[in-house]
């Protein structure tokens, strides 16, 4: 696969993966699930720290580039 594909592929999943943590967010405040509050946390703490690795990554990437 394409660099560019995966790397738009990677920020949509993050894309999904932060919309469907408001989803529950606003679900479970709505019907007073916690469990859905729950789900909402752990999706988005996925967001963070796979959003900080992707990052990171990048960071590193163009620092070893340019040495």
């Amino acid at each position: 696969m394409n660099t560019v594909t995966a790397k738009i592929m990677k920020r949509l999943a993050l894309l999904v993966v932060i919309c469907l943590a408001f989803v529950c967010y606003a679900m479970g405040n709505a019907s007073g699930m916690v469990i859905l509050i729950v789900v909402g946390f752990i999706l988005e703490g996925a967001f963070w720290l796979f959003g900080a690795r992707l990052f990171n990554r990048k960071k590193s990437s163009q620092q070893e580039s340019s040495s």
